[in-house]
């Protein structure tokens, strides 16, 4: 069957098609190499001598229904006697040691962009693990390396992509967003294992890093930046003193006796709530709570009151109303709240130096979302190299043809 046009598909400089043969789902295109083609070194340039030719297949896009496309030509393989080199000549587009081109391997990527790997195995008709490998190898091509020349501002979190606390350590740009950096593990050495590829002029140009209070984290910051505020994030903070209102309810309810179980049971989310958020009959059920028991009615208003601390502007309001919200907090006399800002007290630095330096790691938290829906679609987590490019690929806000 003659088709007006298709040969122009298939157009590899240095090789012409011979035939291409059509059948039910599947096409074979045999290429040979054109005749007036001149060999030439990949590396200096030269003529290369032949010295033998060796049969190869490689996959390519679908065309039309035949979703099995496979390139059949032959591989050059020669000396050059200028450079005392060999080499083996493949067809442009194909890689030295791939069996797909890399145009198939882009539309590969592009779909795993999209869909789960086991929809993309359906499609393009190869194995999960085959598919990974062209998405990991075209994005290795494709995506720039991290941009450490203009960073200013850090975000550093930790996050759990597999079962039994398999952590990885990631770092962003806080202006752009930018995904710089993914290492296994919450430790000291996760963190070190970035840090280490800075210069001392890059080192020195970072004025603020934002993290939650983790201690492993906190003394690699303060050894490798000395000259960088940390900034502890307030959302972090916020999360932790909910913590604690929590742990006080759980105390009252246990204590509790009767009737008065049932009005503590059940009011979790409406102590942690925004006042604001609340439906009425969430507003009424609380105010129940409240009048009944005022350790709780306590910690509520701290609640509130701490989060009353993030709406100054300026450091100096900010550190009188901390040591306002401290003494309130200790006159309370109930002991997961002292805790807490015992512990705050040594932290104090870095809640003002938001006041400063106005960062969270919001970006990075929303990002979390982005991160479990990376692994759900890639099946699991195999490689932690391919995990990294793909969660830079969404970070990235260049429109990448991947």
């Amino acid at each position: 069957m003659y088709v007006r046009g298709i040969r122009r598909l298939f157009r590899f400089p240095g090789y012409v098609v011979d035939k291409i043969t059509l059948d039910v789902g599947m096409a074979q295109v045999n290429l040979r190499l054109d005749k007036r083609r001149r060999l030439e070194c990949p590396a200096c340039g030269e003529p290369l001598g032949a010295s033998r030719r060796v049969r190869q297949t490689a996959r390519d896009l679908p065309l039309g229904l035949a979703f099995v496309v496979v390139l059949v030509y032959e591989a050059v393989q020669g000396h050059c006697s200028a450079c005392e080199t060999w080499a083996t000549l493949h067809p442009p587009g194909i890689g030295p040691r791939a069996k797909a081109t890399d145009r198939l391997m882009a539309f590969v990527s592009f779909l795993c962009k999209h869909l789960p790997v086991r929809r993309v195995e359906s499609i393009v008709g190869v194995s999960k693990a085959t598919v990974r490998r062209w998405d990991k190898a075209w994005l290795a091509k494709c995506l720039p390396p991290p941009n450490l020349d203009a960073l200013r501002f850090l975000l550093i979190d930790e996050k759990s992509v597999r079962r039994r606390h398999g952590y990885v350590t990631l770092v962003m740009n806080a202006e752009s967003g930018e995904l710089l950096f993914m290492g296994e593990g919450k430790k000291k050495a996760s963190l070190e294992a970035f840090l280490d590829v800075l210069s001392d002029a890059q080192k020195a140009r970072i004025e603020a890093v934002a993290m939650d209070r983790n201690g492993a984290y906190y003394e690699v910051v303060r050894d490798e930046l000395p000259e960088a505020e940390i900034v502890l994030d307030k959302f972090h903070l916020v999360a932790n003193f909910q913590s604690v209102v929590d742990e006080v309810r759980r105390q009252e309810w246990r204590h509790a006796e009767g009737q008065f179980k049932n009005v503590v049971k059940g009011q979790r989310y409406n102590l942690l709530r925004n006042p604001e958020n609340l439906t009425e009959e969430q507003a009424a059920r609380l105010s129940d709570l409240l009048a009944l028991n005022a350790k709780i009615h306590v910690a509520y208003v701290l609640k509130e009151a701490f989060r009353h601390l993030w709406t100054y502007t300026r450091r100096a309001w900010a550190a009188k109303y901390l040591a306002r919200w401290t003494a309130w907090a200790q006159d309370s006399a109930i002991e997961p709240i002292r805790r807490f800002v015992r512990n705050l007290e040594k932290w104090k630095d870095g809640v003002l130096a938001y006041f400063k330096y106005p960062i969270t790691n919001a970006p990075l938290e929303a990002f979390n979302a982005t991160v479990s829906r990376i692994i759900y679609r890639s099946c699991g987590v195999q490689d932690m190299d391919y995990l990294f490019l793909k969660l830079r690929q969404e970070s990235l806000r260049a429109n990448l043809q991947t």
